[in-house]
């Protein structure tokens, strides 16, 4: 504690109370410390990844330790900066209809919604507890009926029962006031309930980035699974059509007599083995779209989909940057750090809870018999209330919280350091993914290769005689097994890369967005903008985090070209989150601007009501709020 406030609080007490009020407070001001800086535990991390050690595409670094200093928010890393994953990793595929597919997850998801929703509720609990470091201020308003011993009508009298009714003349008082009241934190009590608040509302920020990381990177996988399929069931129906031509020619010779009946059924069974993947391969692929649906939040049957193959993607052209030091800057990673730093906090809390508080309060106003008389200068009062209270037995209740804490806080620098160590064997499997991937799809190609051309002398030679049916079916049987080998790793490949990218944090460490030109926001108010003659506008359901705007209008744009065609995105800002001069996080209201009419809007809002997009349309009847001085911005700003 400072030294200076505990000799000013003594000097107060010894003024003011006497020498045993002194004595206490030296007593209590040395029975207990508070915790003075916030430490993050160091987990020591290689300089650089095995596997990436292995391919010489990781930085020559020397070795890093994951530790983050007192001083530093959860907010502002302060490692070096490393190479960063692109915010908008998924473009370097080069699949337009993967991208409109994630704009509309970052746009319509629940649970990046009920993530950011999450942020306005730790905002709120932030804020009341900074509210509790100052003091109260309150207006009693008092109508007193008291009896002539002046004992409040409806309580017993000072006399005891036998008083009652011997004089039921009572006497009526009115007092109008205006009290303060404010608990000194002199133990630190309420600067660490709002530090601990201030922490959980940074852990709330990094959960809805971690939220954003994994529905990208799943949205992805499932999008790669889904072309992976549209190849096999290609495949499948090929080689069903291969093998029926084939058994069209078994046929014509067993008529001329150069087979046999049993060659000609093997023929027919392996027709009906492929046929009989085909509806497996269907199943999955309406299980695909599923998933994708829900990540999109609407139902399957308003996702249209290509039928594209995995040639459709490209391989990224630049791997990212691999220094281990990155791991500290993935969300989850951050998540841990804010409950370690809140929990740190809690433990001061409970440490300061020991310590006697202390309340001061003062009030002045009027108190008169007569309301008429009220506020004459005779009926003024006021007093000053010191109130320092100690706890001398509680059962324990106020050490064991203490010990609660310490053991949470125990608890959370565990879960960090499991934290980093699960990011850091995440890095090391995806890596390895992709070089083993990478090696077995160069494998399995020449393995595709070769039972293809297998199969094409196989036939030739088996059309003259040369070989048995049955060598020809194993053949036939090689090639279709390799070719549908190929083609799931193929997808892992691809699935490699992704979950590289979503282990190194999924871009969300990264400040670059660079949507394409052609599809940014004309121009981004602050407000609410009214048009020319009416001020109809379509409200979209949810909040929106500055980082989905663009989203959102690329989205839109997307899947209603006509209907957008010359309407604008309004956002409405409804909070945003401070740090010093700059805003870290901010979350708005869109709205879709430019009708002419009510009945315009309307139709408007039904037809995304029909794709499942909530909204309603506003108007100055329905929502009269409008920002006057609206300042146009930039997209993604």
């Amino acid at each position: 504690m400072n030294q200076k406030l505990a000799a000013s609080i003594r000097s107060h007490l010894a003024g003011r109370h006497g020498l045993w009020t002194l004595l206490c407070a030296q007593a209590l001001t040395g029975c207990i410390s508070l915790q003075g800086g916030y430490l993050i535990p160091e987990v020591s991390l290689p300089a650089q990844y095995q596997d990436a050690a292995r391919t010489g595409t990781a930085p020559s670094t020397s070795g890093q330790t994951a530790v983050t200093p007192a001083e530093t928010s959860p907010s502002h890393p302060s490692e070096p900066a490393p190479a960063k994953t692109p915010v908008d990793w998924w473009r370097d595929f080069g699949n337009r209809e993967l991208q409109g597919l994630i704009d509309r997850a970052l746009a319509n998801n629940p649970d990046i919604r009920i993530a950011l929703n999450r942020i306005v509720q730790a905002k709120a609990r932030a804020e009341q507890a900074a509210a509790g470091k100052y003091p109260g201020l309150s207006a009693p308003l008092v109508i007193a009926q008291q009896s002539p011993g002046g004992v409040t009508v409806g309580t017993a009298p000072a006399g005891g029962i036998s008083n009652v009714g011997s004089n039921r003349t009572s006497q009526r008082t009115y007092q109008a006031s205006i009290r303060a009241d404010w608990r000194l934190d002199i133990w630190g009590e309420q600067s660490a309930l709002a530090e601990s608040a201030h922490f959980q509302l940074w852990r709330a920020v990094h959960e809805r980035e971690n939220v954003q990381r994994n529905l990208t990177a799943s949205l992805a996988t499932h999008y790669v699974e889904f072309l992976s399929l549209n190849d096999r069931l290609r495949i499948a129906v090929e080689t069903e059509e291969v093998l029926s031509a084939t058994l069209a020619a078994i046929e014509k010779r067993v008529k001329a007599g150069d087979a046999t009946l049993s060659e000609l059924e093997q023929q027919r069974a392996a027709i009906f083995a492929i046929r009989a993947t085909i509806p497996t391969l269907e199943q999955q692929k309406l299980d695909t779209i599923g998933a994708m649906a829900f990540l999109l939040g609407t139902v399957p049957g308003k996702l249209k989909l290509s039928n594209d193959g995995l040639d459709s993607l490209s391989i990224p052209g630049v791997a990212p940057g691999l220094p281990s030091a990155l791991l500290l800057r993935r969300p989850d990673v951050r998540v841990a750090e804010a409950q370690l730093l809140a929990a740190n906090a809690d433990v001061n809390v409970a440490r300061a809870r020991i310590l006697p508080p202390m309340d001061l309060s003062a009030q002045i106003g009027y108190s008169g018999i007569a309301l008429s008389q009220l506020f004459q200068p005779q009926t003024l009062f006021w007093n000053v209330v010191d109130n320092l209270v100690v706890s001398i037995f509680d059962g324990g209740r106020k050490r064991n919280e203490q010990l609660f804490s310490q053991a949470v806080r125990e608890e959370m620098v565990e879960s960090y350091a499991r934290t980093v160590y699960q990011a850091m064997k995440e890095v090391e499997s995806a890596l390895t993914s992709v070089r083993l991937a990478e090696r077995r799809l160069t494998a399995q190609r020449e393995a595709s290769k070769a039972a293809r051309r297998a199969w094409d002398i196989n036939t030739r030679v088996y059309a003259v005689g040369g070989i048995d049916y049955l060598s020809l079916l194993e053949t036939q049987r090689s090639y279709h097994r390799y070719l549908d080998d190929y083609q799931k790793i193929r997808m892992e490949f691809f699935r490699g890369y992704i979950s590289l990218f979503q282990a190194l944090g999924g871009g969300l460490n990264s400040e670059r967005r660079a949507p394409a030109d052609d599809e940014a926001i004309p121009v981004v108010y602050e407000g609410l903008q009214a048009n020319t003659d009416t001020f109809w506008q379509v409200e979209l359901a949810g909040l929106y985090h500055r980082s989905t705007i663009d989203a959102t209008w690329r989205d839109l744009r997307n899947r209603y070209p006509f209907l957008m065609e010359g309407r604008s995105l309004q956002p409405r800002l409804k909070g945003r989150i401070e740090e010093g001069d700059d805003v870290q996080q901010s979350w708005y209201q869109l709205y879709i601007a430019n009708f002419n009419s009510q009945v315009e809007a309307e139709e408007y809002c039904l037809t995304l009501k029909t794709d499942q997009q909530r909204c309603r349309v506003v108007s100055p009847e329905t929502d009269t709020t409008v920002l006057d001085n609206a300042r146009p911005r930039p997209p993604g700003t």
